[in-house]
């Protein structure tokens, strides 16, 4: 018999990472998040409630089956061990989903695989289409596909990873300009930084010839299933077009390589193709869509 719970602590964070790479082994590449994820997404800024934000779905205390994640946008992220029932995750679940979001201005989306045909099928079958908006292209590269040699930089930039907790405000700035947003504060970075699975080896920066921070990309592992994660991934705007993000992702690559990954992933959004495009540039293939659905109006 399953039930559903609230997030409590970072207890069940470790378990919802257990869950997501015990997801990998099963299905490699084809699973709606990676580890690195779960805590990029918990800390990422301070208007997060997972306690509010997060319900667990478990077959007995203790043991994770599957779980949503709602956020402020109206997006909602589900995840279900593959090799579970997903018609009866979505029958607890999707209750959940619509009791939250009746609370909010925003409508919900529920995001799953474009592979994960037992998901779909569930949605489908209670009212869940497809929206006409864009998907999420999750795309991979094997490491031992890394280009050689690295992309050249311009005259006086260098790339190296942040020097630490003292450099927080700065790799909190070149965040918030690169994605033209504020929720990213030096104490939001600061709380990421001492992080369970935060990596300062893969926290990496482009230098401009100022000293300024002009680029950056963040790289998370998940040591089980030697895989890499990219995220997130932002370049200042007077700083773009220079192969700067490029260069950072070469150096992330070939230091996930180095700590034992076999396999890089990375998102990008479809509707916005210079961000694919730079990643496929570096030898990253699409492997998977994820696919934004609503509930049909009755």
């Amino acid at each position: 018999m399953f039930c559903l719970r609230p997030y409590r602590d970072v207890a069940d964070l470790n378990t919802m990472a257990r869950l997501v790479a015990q997801a990998w082994a099963e299905r490699g590449p084809h699973v709606e998040c990676a580890v690195g994820d779960l805590t990029w997404r918990l800390l990422r800024n301070a208007q997060v409630r997972p306690r509010e934000d997060i319900t667990l779905w478990e077959h007995a205390p203790g043991q994770l089956a599957g779980f949503a994640w709602a956020y402020g946008n109206g997006d909602v992220d589900l995840l279900v061990h593959p090799l579970v029932h997903a018609d009866a995750f979505a029958e607890d679940v999707l209750p959940w989903v619509r009791a939250r979001h009746e609370r909010t201005p925003q409508p919900a989306t529920v995001w799953a695989l474009e592979s994960n045909g037992p998901l779909l099928a569930a949605l489908q079958r209670r009212g869940w289409r497809r929206t006409t908006g864009g998907c999420y292209l999750h795309l991979a590269l094997p490491l031992h596909a890394v280009p050689s040699p690295p992309p050249s930089l311009p005259a006086g930039y260098r790339v190296r990873a942040v020097r630490g907790p003292e450099e927080a405000a700065a790799r909190a700035l070149v965040h918030r300009r690169g994605f033209g947003s504020e929720r990213v504060t030096t104490e939001v970075y600061a709380r990421l930084m001492e992080a369970p699975g935060y990596q300062p080896a893969l926290d990496l920066v482009a230098e401009a010839p100022d000293g300024s921070l002009a680029a950056c990309a963040l790289g998370w592992l998940d040591e089980a299933n030697a895989v890499g994660e990219f995220e997130p991934v932002a370049c200042a705007p007077e700083h773009r077009r220079r192969g700067l993000v490029r260069a950072l992702l070469h150096e992330g690559l070939r230091r996930m390589h180095m700590l034992g990954a076999r396999r890089a992933i990375v998102y990008a959004f479809a509707d916005n193709p210079a961000s694919p495009a730079l990643y496929q540039s570096v030898g990253f293939t699409v492997v998977d869509r994820n696919i934004g659905h609503t509930l049909a109006s009755p």
